[in-house]
């Protein structure tokens, strides 16, 4: 009888802890799909694109610092970044055709503000708070460029989110405090001058529109500490900085990941013009 009575209580435990799992699911389930489901109303101002061939060359060199090949692809046709068995995929979609289907208005909205047409916001993986500062000039370009673009042959999926694809969320938002882009922008603050005359101002403006995605807003270093603050640089010479950005060596150098990956395939398209102002710029962060 005994033995009966400690498996009924087991039995009993063991149900009570999966219908606390299947509830707790069920909640995570709820609350994701409001932030998913959440829709935002963004205006925009009107923005010329060009077409000419300098304009386009100059729209590629953009993007590539930007960052939109590494992961949109090589070919910009798209990519999936992973796919679970709960239907959860994740998909970086193909940029030309994007900016083929979508006006404007909407790539503005998606690209700057984070913004899909719909009114649903991408997930913070898009650097919209970043791209944000993108000035008209630039935004034009790059536009212009994926424009030219042909679009891909390939089916990507959807990106959509099951069970287990939700409670990876809930834990991104806990860590961060949101999973949605557009979230994360003040979308009436003013944008950085891309035209600033001295090499400070010019410096901040590519530092925000570059750096800022991996090294965080304040450029005091991402949030999972992953990414060093960037006072760093006052340590580094011009020299020492070019080779940087040039290649993803520092001083001393040693290897590095990330940004030996980023520097190549991105940080080496700036001209030595710009990493004198961001090297300016970024000298005078002061430690904190």
């Amino acid at each position: 009888m005994k033995a009966r009575s400690v498996l009924k209580w087991i039995g009993i435990v063991v149900g009570g802890i999966a219908g606390l799992a299947v509830l707790g699911l069920a909640v995570i389930y709820f609350l994701i799909g409001s932030d998913l489901s959440q829709t935002f109303e963004i205006e925009v101002a009107e923005v010329s694109v060009p077409t000419d061939q300098a304009s386009l060359d100059e729209g590629e060199r953009l993007a590539r610092i930007r960052g939109c090949f590494g992961c949109h692809g090589g070919d910009l046709a798209g990519q999936v970044f992973f796919e679970l068995f709960d239907g959860t995929s994740y998909v970086a979609p193909d940029l030309a055709a994007a900016a083929q289907n979508y006006s404007l208005a909407e790539l503005d909205r998606v690209i700057r503000h984070g913004v899909r047409p719909d009114g649903t916001s991408v997930l913070l993986p898009m650097p919209s708070e970043m791209f944000y500062n993108l000035s008209d000039k630039e935004f034009g370009s790059i536009v212009g460029f994926l424009r030219s673009r042909t679009p891909g042959t390939k089916a990507l999926p959807n990106s959509g989110f099951g069970p287990v694809g939700r409670v990876m969320l809930t834990m991104f938002k806990q860590e961060t405090g949101t999973i949605l882009a557009a979230e994360s922008i003040d979308h009436e603050a003013p944008r950085l001058d891309a035209t600033a005359n001295t090499p400070e101002g010019l410096g901040k403006y590519i530092a925000m529109t570059s750096c800022s995605e991996c090294h965080g807003s304040d450029l005091r270093g991402g949030a999972d500490n992953f990414s060093p603050p960037l006072t760093i640089v006052a340590a580094y010479t011009l020299e020492n900085f070019t080779t940087l950005m040039q290649t993803g060596v520092p001083i001393g150098g040693r290897e590095l990941d990330l940004m030996a990956e980023v520097a190549r395939n991105r940080f080496s398209y700036f001209t030595d013009a710009e990493i004198e102002s961001l090297h300016t710029y970024l000298r005078t962060l002061v430690v904190q």
